[in-house]
């Protein structure tokens, strides 16, 4: 998920800096874009084109892209979770991907057991956790919601990555 790193650094970095490409970000153009890349990565997803971490990351940076556009006109131009929120976002996804995705091969038997375990009983399928996200999105009151149901994501994303570098 590199690209939703990347968008996520870049997008704190012009909200820190109060870039004037911002204004271009909060339009509905951006709104109308971000939408269109959830809704081809979507796609692309359910018909196995691309592979599981193409969709994800193409997912959760059409995510963050409608989510600044949506958002932006409720609040302010200085409200801390445009810069926060994404920071998070980053660390978080880079977190996972150093110390587990890209370590995956080398978990030992009883990890690789617990963790087809994890995802057999896990109670949120990813088509669960995608629409909670997107509708997570609508609800600007509660400005929390949206980095829960996207932490919720990564770490699905985590463990569905996780066994595909298993299994190959």
């Amino acid at each position: 998920m590199i690209g939703f790193i990347l968008c996520s650094v870049s997008l704190a970095a012009l909200v820190q800096n109060q870039n004037q490409f911002l204004s271009l970000l909060a339009t509905s153009a951006a709104l109308g874009i971000g939408l269109a890349i959830i809704a081809a990565s979507l796609l692309a997803g359910y018909l196995k084109k691309v592979p599981t971490v193409t969709w994800h990351d193409g997912f959760a940076t059409g995510c963050l892209l409608v989510w600044y556009a949506y958002w932006q006109p409720e609040f302010s131009d200085d409200a801390p979770m445009f810069f926060y929120f994404p920071l998070y976002y980053a660390l978080l996804t880079s977190f996972v991907t150093l110390t587990l995705i890209n370590k995956s091969e080398y978990f030992d038997q009883e990890s690789i057991v617990h963790l087809r375990y994890l995802e057999k009983i896990s109670r949120f399928d990813i088509s669960v956790i995608v629409a909670f996200v997107l509708i997570s999105l609508l609800i600007t009151r509660h400005y929390a919601l949206y980095p829960i149901a996207m932490t919720f994501f990564i770490i699905r994303h985590t463990m569905v990555v996780c066994l595909e570098t298993i299994d190959s």
